[in-house]
């Protein structure tokens, strides 16, 4: 074997090294990712999807969170699919929260207490809402057959909600909740009471209630309306303070019976919650748009709920409903990055300036941006963006199997979920753009809802 030259030898420890290099960096970028996914463990029941956990920060210092007691309600028909992400994101850095389901059991390594356990036996065993529970007491989980989870999942969404025995069962867990609530942090100062697709944003919600006084009945929540009964809408979170709980956990024990009837005629378990509340003397904060009803993804910035006077755009964001565990990824790691990179309070216009506008263009392959006024049953993508182009309101379209839609509302939507039939979507950026900075014109000093 013949001599290699000091430059061969010299060239060949750099290729070496540069070789062990380039497996180190690969060994550490699989190391970042898998530290991005949460291992199924046999907590999970035929997971949907793995759940994936946000970029890990530090708990902020949080002045005021020690006085606000979560309550966190569930159903043993979705806890395992969307708790997890909640442990990463909602409550990771809460030190007082309980977690209500109808099936007391672990989850990831948390306790879920039964909401349900001190509900008038005599209700568990006659009325019809209470077969699914009884079943659930008897079998868990696995007493029903894939076909029927498969079912229920897939349930219909009727003017009366969901028709799954699941959700038929929820309206229930309100009240007892008021009284679990109370025994469990009888001295905090706030009661927040959430859902499994709700997001709060902790730091802007305790900004928030500084403005308020909690030894006063504050009912703090998104305004919704039946029939007479006006009530906080629970999908999008809301708020008792101390003395309102009390007055709540009072009435219901005074005529707890009355309620347990309205309970099991109604079908909106928070609208029976405002019913008590209005009874006790508790009147409802309407707090449009500081709570929201809906994902960024799905909002109308533009919306006037509240009245024409009421800009959304110009005001700060609290909470956030209908946010799947990859929305409260998505939206926990940017959250995050404002918090750092920014520092100021959050205002709708920024979620949309920051989060929703990056990431919209000309067109989204494999995307429903909900666009929803069919515009040609026959249509190719080029001749739909020109549908939209040629309509002076036309911010953004959509087609899917050849079926054009256009809307004059901005939302990004998600990516689309309609099997083999793929959605295409596009927007109109300049017109965006314009958008923006006529919103930006429309505000004046609106921040939050006062009391």
């Amino acid at each position: 074997m013949g001599l290699t030259s000091p430059l061969s030898r010299y060239r060949l420890y750099w290729r070496m090294l540069g070789a062990i290099l380039a497996l180190l960096l690969l060994h550490h970028v699989l190391c970042l990712q898998s530290a991005f996914v949460v291992q199924q463990t046999d907590d999970y029941l035929n997971p949907i999807r793995d759940v994936f956990r946000p970029r890990a920060r530090n708990c902020e210092q949080l002045d005021g969170i020690e006085d606000i007691f979560v309550v966190l309600k569930t159903g043993a028909n979705e806890a395992r699919e969307k708790l997890p992400v909640h442990f990463a994101t909602t409550l990771q850095c809460l030190p007082n929260y309980a977690i209500y389901s109808d099936l007391e059991e672990t989850v990831a390594g948390h306790h879920i207490y039964d909401a349900l356990d001190e509900v008038n036996p005599e209700i568990v065993a006659n009325h019809p809402d209470f077969v699914y529970y009884q079943s659930l007491k008897q079998k868990g989980r696995d007493g029903f057959s894939a076909e029927e989870r498969d079912q229920w999942n897939h349930a219909q969404n009727t003017i009366f909600g969901r028709d799954s025995p699941g959700w038929r069962l929820d309206k229930w867990k309100f009240l007892p909740l008021v009284e679990k609530a109370l025994k469990q942090k009888p001295d905090a100062k706030w009661y927040v009471f959430m859902e499994t697709d709700t997001y709060i944003l902790w730091s802007q919600l305790i900004f928030w209630l500084n403005h308020f006084w909690p030894e006063y009945p504050y009912y703090m929540g998104v305004q919704m309306q039946i029939a007479d009964d006006v009530f906080a809408y629970g999908g999008a979170g809301f708020v008792l303070s101390n003395r309102a709980l009390k007055m709540l956990a009072n009435q219901y024990k005074l005529k707890r019976r009355h309620y347990d009837e309205l309970t099991g005629e109604h079908w909106a378990g928070d609208c029976v919650l405002g019913v008590v509340a209005a009874d006790a003397g508790v009147q409802l904060q309407w707090s449009w748009p500081n709570l929201f009803g809906e994902k960024p993804n799905n909002m109308n910035f533009n919306d006037d709920f509240a009245g024409p006077d009421v800009h959304l755009w110009c005001n700060y964001v609290s909470s956030y409903h209908h946010m799947q565990p990859q929305d409260m990824i998505q939206f926990s790691d940017f959250e995050g990055t404002w918090k750092a990179m920014n520092g100021r309070t959050l205002r709708h216009k920024d979620v949309f300036r920051q989060y929703i506008f990056p990431q919209l263009a000309p067109l989204k392959a494999d995307w429903d941006n909900v666009s929803d006024e069919v515009r040609n049953e026959k249509s190719s993508l080029e001749e739909c963006r020109s549908i939209c182009e040629a309509d002076d309101e036309c911010v953004q379209f959509s087609i899917s199997e050849e079926i054009c839609r256009t809307s004059k509302i901005v939302k990004l939507g998600q990516k689309s979920n309609t099997g083999s039939m793929q959605t295409n979507s596009g927007w109109m950026m300049d017109r965006v753009n314009q958008f923006m900075e006529d919103m930006d014109a429309s505000c004046w000093d609106q921040t939050w809802i006062q009391p």
